[in-house]
């Protein structure tokens, strides 16, 4: 009893020696308390994480391994190993280490960040394509947000090389992504390749407005839109140089102001793009809706506005002979008169 306590003061005293940077102390009581078999499994790998902290990583590993091959609680080995075997460019092994700690912890996203960047560090880019799409349920703009978050995290690490191969997956998910190419370019000028940096920035002038307007679709402001897509869209607005998208620009502020709750700053988003371009309907259309949203169906005022919006879009729908929407925009109109009550 008395040798358990002073094993375990020693264990607290290896603590504090770690703490103060006092290394060689540290793993000379941690060998003693080896030696007498003290809770293999704790010492194991408090000496696994010491050696790793001095770079010595093969006696790291064969700690870590000796709690996977003899411990009960060997999740924790797997764990540290992986990220050893990560941290040392054992991708292979990693992504191994990675399954088995995700048989413990399923909705742990720490090993899986771990074993999507090994398999793209391992080149096997359409397993981790895959991968990364089955995490975040297929939802694009997700997985280009954490792919450009990863990107950055290896560009401050100056690992230039495993930036770029990350950037390799945005492709494989949505081919020619402006924000993918801009940070592309970014990287080759942080390295003084200014002919490479070039050659990008003139091939996202060339496809960015055939990019913008395939992925950019009007619609009714009271469908689902994901935000995260409307944000990524706004952000495409700083390669709009000639200006040619305020329209839609505007349209999708609107979107986006309404979405957040802030529904006169999505009115004034929508009036905007009226005073862009007064001949597309889509914006008389949204900015009705708005009007409509906040008269509750018993604010006349913004109700007359909501009408006379509607009756703008159905002008330009005639005109221009677009019998569906026209129509569209009748049973829209009629719908609304239905449900106002008046003198009360």
């Amino acid at each position: 009893m008395l040798d358990n306590i002073k094993q375990f003061i020693s264990l607290k005293t290896i603590d504090q020696l770690i703490y103060a940077k006092n290394y060689e102390q540290a793993l000379d009581k941690l060998n003693a308390l080896i030696k007498d078999g003290f809770r293999p499994s704790e010492t194991y790998l408090k000496r696994g994480e010491l050696c790793q902290t001095l770079l010595m990583y093969e006696d790291a590993y064969s700690d870590y391994t000796y709690v996977i091959m003899h411990c009960q609680n060997n999740y924790k080995g797997y764990q540290k190993r992986m990220f050893l075997n990560f941290e040392i460019s054992n991708f292979i092994q990693a992504v191994d280490d990675a399954y088995k700690v995700l048989e413990y912890t399923p909705d742990d996203f720490e090993p899986k960040r771990i074993l999507f960047l090994s398999l793209v560090f391992s080149e096997q880019k359409d397993d981790a394509k895959n991968y990364i799409c089955n995490i975040f349920q297929d939802n694009k703009y997700k997985i280009i947000q954490f792919l450009l978050n990863e990107t950055a995290i290896a560009v401050t690490k100056d690992e230039i090389a495993k930036a770029l191969k990350i950037l390799e997956v945005i492709d494989l998910i949505d081919k020619d992504n402006p924000m993918k190419l801009l940070k592309e370019a970014n990287i080759y000028s942080n390295i003084g390749d200014n002919e490479r940096q070039d050659e990008i920035l003139k091939k996202i002038e060339s496809i960015f407005p055939k990019y913008f307007i395939s992925h950019f679709k009007f619609g009714d402001i009271y469908e689902s839109r994901d935000l995260l897509e409307i944000c990524f869209l706004l952000e495409l607005q700083v390669f709009d140089t000639q200006n040619l998208f305020a329209y839609p620009m505007a349209i999708l502020q609107g979107y986006r102001d309404n979405l957040e709750g802030r529904i006169t700053d999505s009115k004034e988003s929508f009036e905007r793009a009226i005073q862009i371009n007064p001949d597309k309907p889509e914006a008389y259309v949204l900015l009705g809706e708005t009007y409509q949203l906040m008269s509750g169906y018993d604010n006349v005022a913004y109700r007359m506005e909501a009408e006379k919006n509607y009756k703008k879009a159905l002008e330009i729908f005639e005109r221009e002979n677009l019998i569906t929407k026209a129509d569209n925009m009748r049973r829209q109109i009629k719908h609304l008169n239905s449900k106002i009550v008046f003198g009360k």
